[in-house]
């Protein structure tokens, strides 16, 4: 495995419609200190050293900034993915700035700046802030072309129109594993239901009931959603 996904954060400044897992500032839970500990523990036991915040948006987590300084203190690379907006705020950039800054080499932001997300946000100058003090920045814009299809979008007209045949892990699944808020194990960023818990499963055991899904990334990740279904009622019947 590259890296370990923890959700930090389901909730999110925006609403974007393609949003697969239909994240808003009104709903959504936010990854418990307990749980964040956990993961990298396993994460460190398992020789995994790159740890990939997502969302939501994982910088509105009211335990953010501690949980970067533990992520990057115990040597872990990071990969941030957010949408930048809470950093438009001074005093939040400048706390990042002064807890991160240490630190610039081992982190990667990815952000995007496509017509869904700037329908709430333009991040151009917050890239130009971190860019100016050394991040690495990531920008994508392929919301514009082409999405993933959960359950909660698949049935959005305007998401139609675009590409949906798209798996973001680009065929590498074997780097989609992730820990939901709740501490549940999460096979692939395009689906929010839980394999296991981190507290019952070992990251192994997820690792080996995950090699056994018969991922069809030529088919679009919805048909993989598909496969998830059918292969969780196999992981529940094994674990009796």
């Amino acid at each position: 495995m590259d890296f370990l996904t923890l959700f930090i954060s389901l909730r999110c400044t925006n609403s974007c419609s393609h949003c697969l897992y239909g994240c808003s500032s009104e709903h959504g839970e936010d990854m418990a200190p307990e749980i964040y500990t956990r993961s990298l523990e396993i994460a460190k036991s398992s020789h995994i050293k790159k740890i990939n915040f997502f969302g939501g948006e994982p910088l509105i987590n009211p335990q953010i900034f501690p949980m970067l300084q533990y992520v990057l203190r115990n040597g872990f690379s990071l990969i941030l993915a957010t949408n930048c907006r809470p950093l438009a705020s001074e005093e939040m950039l400048s706390t990042f700035l002064r807890i991160t800054g240490d630190y610039i080499n081992n982190i990667e932001i990815v952000t995007a700046r496509d017509k869904f997300h700037l329908k709430y946000f333009d991040p151009v100058n917050v890239i130009s802030r971190l860019q100016n003090n050394g991040y690495k920045i990531v920008v994508n814009d392929y919301s514009d072309y082409a999405v993933l299809i959960s359950e909660h979008n698949v049935h959005n007209q305007e998401l139609q129109k675009l590409n949906t045949r798209f798996s973001c892990c680009g065929d590498r699944w074997s780097d989609a594993l992730g820990v939901l808020p709740d501490g549940g194990w999460t096979i692939c960023p395009t689906s929010l239901e839980s394999f296991g818990h981190i507290y019952v499963n070992t990251l192994s055991e997820i690792l080996n009931f995950k090699k056994k899904i018969p991922l069809r990334y030529k088919e679009g990740c919805t048909v993989c959603l598909q496969d998830f279904k059918q292969f969780h009622q196999e992981f529940d019947v094994k674990k009796v």
